[in-house]
């Protein structure tokens, strides 16, 4: 398995947190620069970041990759649902599940980069020699 681009985990990355953005700024009365925007986005600038300084890093991969996850089951599926745990009640509409759809699927690139990027081999394997069979 080829390792992923610097470009292509930016570009998931970006994706990601536009995705989630286009979601606040429709559903919610949030301005780009609010808390609720501006942190995940600058997370995953630091994300993305130390993905271009470090792309053979497991540990910078299962952070992209639990960022996706959590950002698709928590924003994409979980706050569309009305659950009792929840401390609002979430407008069941079709456009509040479209919204949903939009911030879900915007995770589904992350998602599948990051994880390719953890299963990919790393240089220490690459460089170490096979063992030889008799």
């Amino acid at each position: 398995m080829r390792p992923v681009s610097r470009l292509a985990m930016a570009a998931a990355l970006a994706l990601s947190a536009l995705s989630m953005s286009a979601h606040n700024l429709y559903e919610l009365p949030l301005s780009p620069i609010d808390v609720e925007n501006s942190g995940p986005m600058a997370f995953a600038f630091i994300l993305g970041a130390a993905y271009a300084l470090r792309p053979e890093s497991k540990l910078v991969a299962a952070a992209a990759l639990a960022w996706g996850v959590l950002n698709l089951v928590i924003g994409g599926i979980v706050t569309v649902l009305p659950l009792s745990i929840l401390p609002f009640e979430p407008e069941q509409s079709m456009t509040h599940y479209g919204a949903h759809v939009v911030y879900a699927v915007g995770q589904l690139p992350l998602i599948v980069l990051a994880y390719r990027a953890l299963r990919a081999p790393s240089a220490a394997a690459d460089a170490a020699p096979s063992p030889r069979v008799p």
